[in-house]
């Protein structure tokens, strides 16, 4: 029996691991439209230089038993460390009791740890759905296909929408998707030859342009060249989203850094970059983890799309959703994972 699963984020990864420990006699395929795993926890790579452009860092509280286990197993494997360093006017729900990790390799070595041993094909973008009876053609963007017994989407709701669902899709779903809302971001990375020393590793502002900053290199402890990640306001975003390219965005971005920390040189290099689905703010109605799109052949999505918010714990809970569902389509016994 044949999944699969379109999207190499935490989810997909995570959805990757629980099936793979609890329903071995599944055949699992990955599509990633990417060219690496991560999702919006991506880390740039330009030559020597690279660089978490999205998700910064991962936040376990303590009381948060479900998503202890993973981060058990991250850190038992060297995948993520405790970070290091000052915060500065982190918001307040960092207050309580908390323990924020970082991964030394980037942060999407995390879902790269969790899809090892699956086959993922990168540079993948799913355009079409073909039923065929019990089983589905699916078909890329460069027109070639591959069939499977199950399609398990883990992108972000609002690209369902430009994928052809062969007339599976209910006007109900489409409609309820319609309605989810991400908050859109600019980042920009900026490499420097030599910067001044700074007491801090990560800072949050009051500016609408530079809302944080972090030292990327010194967040994750490697000897590399000075590396400031910023990322713009979610609110700037949003009035900037259809009407500046990322190149001109980062260009505000850099002059705005400038008055922020006129002490900085220019920097040797700067990649903008746009995330259009940043963190959940308008999710699937009643969160639900996931959604059936088809019965048979079995077709369904989920992730932090379908959750109340956007967190890796709650990535990884919609992946076991998703791997309950998949596992009653195929009349798999439920057997839970071993903490």
């Amino acid at each position: 029996m044949s999944v699969l699963i379109v999207g190499a984020g935490f989810t997909g990864s995570v959805l990757c691991k629980v099936l793979r420990a609890t329903a071995p006699e599944l055949t699992l395929t990955v599509w990633e439209k990417s060219r690496g795993a991560g999702g919006r926890q991506a880390t740039k790579r330009d030559g020597e230089h690279s660089c978490d452009i999205g998700t910064q860092y991962c936040t376990h509280w303590k009381n948060d038993e479900f998503f202890k286990p993973y981060i058990k197993e991250l850190k038992s494997t060297n995948v993520i460390h405790e970070l290091k360093g000052n915060i500065v006017n982190a918001p307040n729900k960092y207050g309580g009791d908390c323990v924020h990790y970082v991964a030394k390799k980037g942060m999407n070595s995390t879902s790269k740890y969790f899809l090892s041993g699956t086959n993922v094909f990168y540079g993948t973008r799913v355009t079409a759905l073909k039923m065929l009876d019990n089983k589905i053609e699916v078909v890329n963007a460069e027109g070639r296909s591959a069939i499977f017994d199950a399609v398990v989407f883990t992108i972000p709701a609002p690209q369902l929408l430009d994928i052809n669902m062969d007339g599976r899709m209910s006007h109900d779903t489409s409609d309820a998707i319609s309605k989810v809302k991400f908050t859109p971001r600019f980042s920009l990375m900026a490499v420097f030859e030599e910067v001044p020393h700074y007491d801090w590793v990560m800072k949050y502002h009051d500016d609408e342009v530079v809302r944080f900053t972090v030292w990327d290199n010194v967040k994750r402890s490697q000897g590399l060249d000075p590396t400031l990640l910023i990322h713009s306001s979610a609110p700037w975003a949003v009035k900037n989203t259809d009407v500046k390219t990322k190149e001109e965005a980062g260009e505000v971005m850099l002059a705005r850094l400038k008055e922020v920390f006129p002490e900085l040189p220019a920097p040797k290099k700067v990649i903008p970059h746009f995330w259009r689905y940043g963190q959940i703010y308008k999710p699937y109605p009643g969160a639900p983890g996931c959604v059936t799109i088809s019965e048979n052949p079995l077709v369904i999505a989920g992730g932090d799309s379908f959750m109340n918010t956007s967190n890796l714990s709650m990535c990884a809970q919609a992946a076991e959703i998703l791997a309950d569902r998949v596992k009653e389509g195929f009349n798999i016994p439920n057997i839970p994972m071993e903490s």
